[in-house]
């Protein structure tokens, strides 16, 4: 009796055993036939398309992409099973062509040619079923300027925008675009040293204008946040380089309207609260009437251009040239040919950084804000009472001439 259940158990087993095998042998094999089909995308960690690669039964089979953190195409290969055949292209960051030739069967033939970073042909060399048959090599022209439509191949900036349902404002058909992105300007901000230590966050909307070579020849502040920040804004805006605005498929100088974000992270925030806390005292008041004296310089009468009520006044590091140099011209001031002088109050950390900033006497038309914009980006000499440096307030009075 026992000989014979041990004789079912066996048989039972066995078969369980055949099933399993049979069942593991199926889906394997089905797999390899099956294999992976179609196109399979890979994502960086912000979501941005990675690779977008064509497969045929788990084989490279079709035109391929991969791409930079910004968007843009890096690569371009066509596969055939698996094998590389057909033209393979590779791009700079930007969207200009790097690289381009042709592959048959693995091997490389026809005309293979290479780009300088700017977009001026590098290198033509032929090739004739992988051997090289004539090489050219172009001398480097730093003056060269890659046409916007050199772009288009590799930039998908535009593309993007409209995928994430974002709009830029423009007076064009076809509006300009950072060729990086408009993360790119992000990256190249610099938060300003008061802003960052007073805590301040925000948006400064601008209006920068760009030439047909995607250069930004101009910049106009639409909405101010003060503290450094829309200089700031400008400068990173002023180093990005834009894809030229179109209308009608021609290239034409164009304006577009850009909204730059400051923000602070948490770290900074905690640094902004503990400056705050040790800078949050009683600041000196005026207890004097404002005495401005002529002072003779060569031949020429200069006004003294500053006053306040303590020892020694806080003054710009440069001099009073420092805050004229940095006062952005309101084009309504060039057509009206406005000059004048403004009279400002200035309120200034024991750090030297203007933490606030009062039109006393003003010419209107957006001067005096351009030389509160320019007053809070100099550093200045602290003012000192009893030999220490304090908080303290001085009143500047700033010429303004509209022809500077």
């Amino acid at each position: 009796m026992i000989s014979w259940l041990l004789r079912i158990t066996r048989r039972i087993i066995n078969t369980d055993l055949f099933a399993i095998f049979i069942f593991f042998t199926v889906t394997i094999n089905s797999n390899a036939v099956i294999g992976q089909n179609g196109r399979s995308k890979s994502f960086y960690s912000d979501g941005t398309v990675r690779a977008d690669i064509s497969y045929v039964n788990n084989i490279y089979d079709g035109i391929s992409f991969w791409f930079y953190p910004n968007g843009n195409l890096q690569y371009e290969k066509s596969y055939s099973l698996g094998k590389l055949n057909g033209w393979i292209r590779e791009f700079y960051e930007t969207g200009l062509l790097k690289k381009e030739y042709y592959i048959t069967d693995g091997v490389i033939d026809g005309v293979y040619k290479s780009y300088y970073e700017n977009g001026q042909l590098d290198e033509v060399i032929e090739f004739s079923k992988g051997k090289r048959v004539s090489y050219k090599k172009f001398q480097l022209d730093n003056s060269f300027k890659a046409p916007a439509e050199n772009y288009l191949a590799g930039n998908r900036q535009l593309e993007l925008l409209q995928k994430k349902n974002q709009i830029l404002i423009c007076d064009v058909e076809v509006c300009p675009i950072p060729i990086e992105g408009i993360n790119s300007i992000q990256k190249k901000l610099v938060y300003p040293e008061h802003a960052l230590m007073y805590g301040l966050g925000g948006e400064v909307t601008l209006i920068a204008t760009i030439d047909t070579n995607g250069n930004v020849v101009n910049t106009e502040i639409i909405k101010h946040l003060g503290l450094g920040c829309d200089e700031a804004a400008e400068k990173a805006v002023k180093q990005t380089k834009f894809i030229p605005g179109q209308n009608k498929g021609k290239i034409v100088e164009s304006h577009v309207t850009l909204t730059i974000d400051f923000k602070i992270n948490e770290q900074q925030k905690l640094a902004a609260n503990n400056f705050q806390a040790l800078t949050n005292k009683p600041s000196v008041q005026f207890d004097k009437r404002i005495n401005f004296e002529n002072n003779q310089v060569g031949n020429k009468v200069e006004k003294k251009y500053y006053q306040c009520s303590i020892d020694e006044c806080a003054e710009p590091v440069g001099g009073l040239e420092a805050i004229i140099e940095k006062i952005n011209i309101p084009a309504v001031a060039k057509r009206l040919k406005l000059k004048g002088d403004i009279t400002v109050e200035a309120t200034v950390d024991r750090f030297g950084l203007v933490r606030d900033t009062k039109i006393i006497n003003g010419i209107g038309y957006g001067c005096d804000s351009a030389v509160e914009s320019a007053i809070f980006a100099v550093k200045f000499i602290p003012g000192k009472q009893n030999s220490k440096e304090v908080e303290s307030k001085v009143i500047l009075i700033i010429p303004f001439d509209y022809s500077r």
